[in-house]
């Protein structure tokens, strides 16, 4: 497998520059979840799974490389988080507060395919590690993050969020039991970011489950968090006027979409990346919104999956994210559904603001 196919429409406000896949070998691999994150020297760090193939398995890796050319050559990734038994990957990944620290949230998961259901998970733990010399060295793993009774990830590719009065603002989602009840909202911490608070719930219900949130900040100094319904795979906006502490109610999309990443554009316009929810379209597709979130058009996908994809429990395409390099350059991390010998592949895709 090459580069991924996109297949962005006439119009969009984004263009692909140009995209390949990184650290392929010849050993079948999953290399996945990618997170990225860029430092004030302009040194990008990314952060991501890496276990064995060809079919997911307790034994994944949180590795890191760095990058200092923009994206063109990264260092061989070295391992950060690792538990034998578990399957260790990124649960909310890079957050940088400030330059110093940059906190790595991670977290470890026991699969168990036995269980059925989407998230086929026995047991999980979620913590974070600190970095204060630019990722070189990082700390022991801090305590647990537990901000609901059962499952807890700081899910937002977007973490944190900067606050006029210092602190940070993260999208979060929850469980109240073993794969149900699931919710969405965010939590807020000091500047350290470790000071985790009750979480604000944007989105639940006794009869539907949210969750693959992010946050961002529009151009009059609104939040917009966008949130999958997690069974119907409908996504849902609301807006908060006071840096979160209150949202709107709900409100649909018109989009199908999971892993939620989103990005605002030099004009304003708010881009939404995701794991395509219409079957018709297999891979990560694009939303965007000139309006705040009120209206949405489609702009088209950034990987095609193909009709030929393999859905492997455990295993669906997406977690997209992205940076700025700066004068309307982006950054995309995101990977594949596994190929015929169950390969998962990590590509980067460089793309260029037109709005």
């Amino acid at each position: 497998m090459g580069a991924p196919n996109h297949r962005l429409l006439a119009g969009s406000p984004i263009e692909v520059v140009d995209s390949r896949t990184l650290f392929r070998g010849p050993a079948i691999s999953q290399r996945n979840m990618g997170s990225l994150a860029r430092l004030d020297d302009g040194q990008l760090l990314l952060a991501f799974r890496q276990g064995t193939g060809p079919v997911r398995r307790n034994d994944g890796v949180v590795v890191l490389s760095r990058s200092d050319d923009d994206g063109e050559t990264w260092s061989q990734p070295v391992p950060l988080y690792a538990q034998p038994g578990w399957d260790c990957l990124p649960m909310g990944g890079l957050a940088r507060l400030g330059d110093d620290p940059i906190r790595l949230v991670v977290g470890r998961i026991k699969l168990d395919f036995a269980l059925g259901g989407p998230e086929p998970v026995a047991d999980w733990y979620v913590c974070s590690l600190a970095s204060r010399d630019g990722g070189r060295t990082w700390s022991e793993p801090g305590p647990e993050i537990r901000l609901f009774p059962c499952w807890t990830e700081l899910y937002g590719a977007s973490n944190p969020h900067p606050l006029a009065d210092g602190r940070y603002l993260w999208a979060c989602m929850g469980t109240l039991g073993r794969d149900t009840g699931w919710r969405a909202g965010v939590t807020f911490t000091g500047p350290g970011g470790d000071d985790f608070a009750p979480p604000t719930i944007i989105a639940a219900a006794s009869d539907r489950d949210f969750a693959d949130l992010d946050v961002v900040r529009l151009a009059d100094g609104r939040f917009l968090a966008v949130i999958r319904e997690f069974v119907t795979g409908e996504s849902v906006f609301a807006h908060s006027r006071d840096e979160g502490r209150t949202w709107r109610p709900i409100c649909p999309t018109g989009f199908k979409g999971a892993n939620i990443k989103l990005h605002r554009l030099r004009s304003g316009t708010i881009l939404c990346a995701y794991r395509e929810g219409d079957a018709a379209r297999p891979g990560v597709g694009c939303s965007v919104s000139d309006d705040g979130g009120e209206t949405w058009r489609y702009i088209g996908r950034l990987y095609d999956a193909g009709a030929d994809r393999t859905d492997v429990p455990g295993s669906p395409c997406g977690y997209p994210d992205l940076v700025s390099l700066g004068d309307g350059r982006l950054l995309c991390v995101l990977h594949t559904y596994p190929d015929v010998d169950g390969r998962v592949d990590l590509h980067l895709l460089r793309l260029e603001d037109r709005s």
